[in-house]
């Protein structure tokens, strides 16, 4: 019941969300809204309106880069003010993207403390927090608790209980 959308959909339509909404039961939207310290996603702002004016619940991600705290803390910092600037609604959630290589090559306890240094300061911007990641990362290349954004996209959900002791699949 929610959607993925960034960049790589172009600028969505009102009537793109209510066909979601009406015909697919889709309830909610995360946008992209960074990637690392140097990317800003120029159909956020759009994106984020357009889901509002559909009737949607919308949230917002960052494509995560960051290799320890210093620079999770920077790119916190970018995302928090890229989404603001954006539109996203305070209490929103701003979800971290933790799947790069530059993750791939760090500990599970390093990965953990910079996600945790991330959603941190992401909340002093007055957003909520989660992971986003892939099933194969989970316990192995960091941890996550019940919450949590697990990777898995069927072309057809109905009937899948995937994943159903996290946020989202």
């Amino acid at each position: 019941d929610m959607v993925d959308v960034s960049n790589h959909n172009g600028y969505m339509t009102v009537a793109n969300f209510k066909d979601m909404r009406d015909n697919y039961g889709v309830k909610s939207v995360v946008t992209k809204i960074s990637e690392g310290s140097y990317y800003s996603d120029y159909t956020a702002a759009n994106n984020i309106a357009t889901a509002q004016a559909a009737g949607l619940y919308i949230n917002g991600y960052h494509f995560a880069r960051y290799s320890n705290v210093s620079e999770a803390i920077a790119e916190a910092d970018y995302a928090g003010q890229l989404a603001k600037s954006d539109g996203l609604p305070i209490g929103a959630v701003l979800v971290t993207d933790v799947e790069a290589q530059q993750q791939n090559n760090l500990s599970q306890a390093q990965n953990d403390t910079n996600n945790k240094a991330f959603m941190n300061e992401i909340q002093k911007y007055g957003y909520r927090s989660d992971i986003y990641t892939m099933s194969s990362w989970v316990g192995n290349k960091l941890s996550i608790n019940k919450n949590g954004w697990i990777a898995s996209y069927p072309y057809n959900a109905a009937g899948k209980n995937w994943y159903s002791g996290n946020s989202a699949w």
